[in-house]
C-alpha cells in the first residue's frame, strides 16, 4: 500500500488556524445574541379600574395603565368608557400629556358627577342588594409609537370590605387589543 503524505508550511496552518478561531468567535457572538434578552415593542397598555369612590356628589375612577414593552410609551389622547348593563358608569375622553416608563404603569383619576341611576347601582352594592356589578371598560389611547390602540374588558365590581363607598375590579375577559388607522 502506497503512503499519502500531506505537506502544509506554517503560514497555511496560521491561516487555518485563523479562519477557525474567526468562524468559532462568530458562531458564539450569535449564541450570546440570540440567547440575550428581547426587547419587547409594540404591545398596546393595559387598562384597568384601580378603584372607584363615591364620595359625596363625585364618582371618583383610577385607571392605571401598564405599559408592558421594553421601551417608553408616549400617551396623547385617551377615551375610556364603563358601562354596566350598556348604562355608561363613567367616562374619560381627552387630550393627556403621560409618557409611561418601560415595565411600569401610570394612574389617570377621573372625578364626575354621576346620574342618579349609577348613584342607584352603587347604593346596591354597598348596601348588600348586590354583590357585584358586571361591567364593560372600553376605549382607545393615542401613543406616539403606535397611533390608536383599542381595548375591551369585562369584569365585576366588588365593595372593598371595610371601606364605605369604594369599589374595586376583578378582569374576567380582556378583549383583543388592537391598532386603529388614524382619523
Amino acid at each position: 500500500m502506497g503512503r499519502l503524505t500531506i505537506s502544509c508550511n506554517h503560514s497555511s496552518l496560521r491561516r487555518l488556524r485563523l479562519f477557525t478561531s474567526a468562524l468559532l468567535a462568530i458562531a458564539a457572538l450569535a449564541t450570546i445574541v440570540s440567547c440575550g434578552p428581547q426587547v419587547i415593542e409594540g404591545r398596546p397598555p393595559f387598562i384597568s379600574i384601580s378603584s372607584m369612590s363615591l364620595e359625596g356628589e363625585t364618582l371618583s375612577a383610577e385607571f392605571t395603565l401598564s405599559n408592558q414593552n421594553g421601551v417608553p410609551m408616549t400617551v396623547s389622547r385617551i377615551d375610556i368608557k364603563v358601562t354596566v348593563n350598556e348604562v355608561e358608569l363613567t367616562s374619560y375622553d381627552s387630550p393627556l400629556d403621560l409618557t409611561i416608563d418601560a415595565n411600569s404603569a401610570e394612574d389617570v383619576v377621573v372625578d364626575k358627577l354621576p346620574d342618579d341611576f349609577t348613584r342607584s347601582l352603587l347604593n346596591s352594592l354597598e348596601s348588600g342588594d348586590l354583590n357585584s356589578l358586571p361591567f364593560d371598560l372600553e376605549g382607545r389611547v393615542l401613543t406616539a409609537e403606535e397611533g390608536y390602540l383599542s381595548f375591551e374588558q369585562t369584569g365585576y365590581l366588588y365593595p372593598v370590605p371595610g371601606k364605605p363607598n369604594q369599589y374595586r375590579s376583578a378582569v374576567t375577559h380582556a378583549r383583543g387589543l388592537k391598532q386603529q388607522e388614524l382619523p
